[in-house]
């Protein structure tokens, strides 16, 4: 996920700053996923219920982010070019809002979780690692329709 950020990041530098630092934004919270989930180093006990909570903060950050500034700002360019280009984003929109209910989900069980509710942390770890893969991946269509816009404008 973080090598597919980087050629997003490359695509779009510095023409955006609200995407520039919502990119910035994702990889943030793709470090503190990794670093919750063990990913990439073994881990013997669950990460502390701080932890957690700051990565809830994190990953509502990101969502509000991509749907009360981002999104709008792509739909616009959008409008400026073309339906077609409406139409697409009116297809990737609703898929990115299926995982926007997961997140919620995690969040609302794991914001104020105690030492006790982390029971079933990793597997919805994992639920959310796959939601977040899907999320950027659509995430980045919508970027790469912006960097075609911005090309022919």
């Amino acid at each position: 996920m973080l090598s597919q950020l980087e050629k997003t990041r490359q695509q779009v530098a510095g023409k955006h700053p609200a995407v520039d630092a919502w990119l910035d934004a994702r990889q943030e919270l793709l470090i503190d996923y990794l670093h919750l989930a063990g990913i990439g180093r073994h881990r013997t006990t669950l990460p502390p219920c701080q932890e957690v909570q700051a990565f809830c903060q994190r990953l509502m950050d990101y969502i509000c982010a991509g749907h009360f500034e981002i999104y709008d700002q792509v739909v616009s360019a959008f409008e400026q070019a073309s339906g077609r280009s409406l139409s697409l984003a009116n297809r990737i929109i609703p898929r990115i809002q299926l995982t926007t209910e997961l997140a919620l989900q995690f969040n609302d069980k794991y914001a104020e979780v105690d030492e006790d509710g982390l029971l079933e942390l990793d597997t919805d770890l994992e639920q959310l690692g796959l939601g977040l893969e899907e999320r950027f991946r659509q995430e980045d269509r919508l970027v790469k329709v912006l960097r075609v816009l911005d090309e022919l404008t």
